[in-house]
């Protein structure tokens, strides 16, 4: 008996961790952490140094996985200044998790921005919006609005992606929409900063937290998506597991 309770405390601690995403990805061209600042600037994970510069005084909270951001929705985001690799020419994914206090942006703007690279021409611009509740992703002039609900005030995994002119969706892992026959994406006539926490449109700022934001230059499949919403930067263990397991352990002594 005692020997099948160890095989299943083993079993009970090497599932429940969340893998280390793979930062030498090289189509991974942005990962922001948020596990910690230097200073006013934002670390990039990828390999190409993106870093961020914190505006407003945004506070560092705990996260879906470590720390995120905790932005105030008028004056908090962060910007990063526009290089080469962050161009997308024909598709690119954006990835998040947010815990979102509203869906539209300030003063009832209909949306607020999760993250964005240029306005005109746009590369992509990623929101939630109003009336929907859900997501809307605006690319090269042409946007589409997801089927799902981005829930409130808990944490909630947003992805969506550009593949030959098709715009899908996922919130939690789960296919919200897709919707084919959009324009092309910009490449390097877009020139301008990636901004996270707002888009280029001003007052879409966003309000609540933000983390693991992620940018890829290529279509993640569905496959991908759902292996990268829980992968963080570190191996982690979920909360509560250990102490349950320990829990657990205890009581056989």
């Amino acid at each position: 008996m005692k020997t099948v309770f160890f095989i299943f405390l083993i079993a009970a601690l090497v599932a429940p961790f969340a893998y280390a995403t793979d930062t030498s990805d090289e189509s991974l061209v942005l990962y922001f952490s948020f596990d910690e600042l230097d200073g006013d600037k934002v670390i990039d994970h990828s390999q190409y140094g993106n870093d961020g510069t914190i505006a407003g005084a945004p506070e560092l909270v705990a996260g879906k996985f470590g720390n995120a951001l905790k932005l105030n929705g008028q004056s908090d985001w962060v910007e990063v200044p526009h290089a080469d690799i962050l161009t997308v020419d024909e598709n690119v994914t954006v990835m998040a998790w947010i815990n979102a206090e509203r869906h539209k942006g300030p003063n009832d703007q209909r949306w607020q921005g999760i993250l964005a690279k240029g306005n005109g021409p746009r590369s992509y611009s990623f929101y939630t919006e109003f009336p929907s509740e859900c997501l809307h992703l605006s690319a090269g002039g042409s946007g589409s609005v997801c089927t799902g609900k981005v829930a409130l005030n808990e944490w909630q995994h947003v992805a969506a992606h550009v593949e030959d002119g098709t715009h899908r969706y996922w919130l939690n892992g789960e296919a919200v929409g897709e919707f084919d026959g959009r324009n092309p994406l910009p490449g390097t006539a877009d020139q301008a900063d990636v901004l996270v926490g707002k888009t280029h449109e001003g007052n879409r700022e966003f309000l609540g937290l933000i983390d693991e934001v992620r940018i890829w230059n290529r279509a993640l499949n569905e496959e991908e998506i759902l292996i990268e919403k829980d992968r963080p930067l570190t191996s982690v263990e979920p909360l509560g597991k250990l102490s349950m397991t320990w829990a657990a352990l205890k009581s056989q002594k």
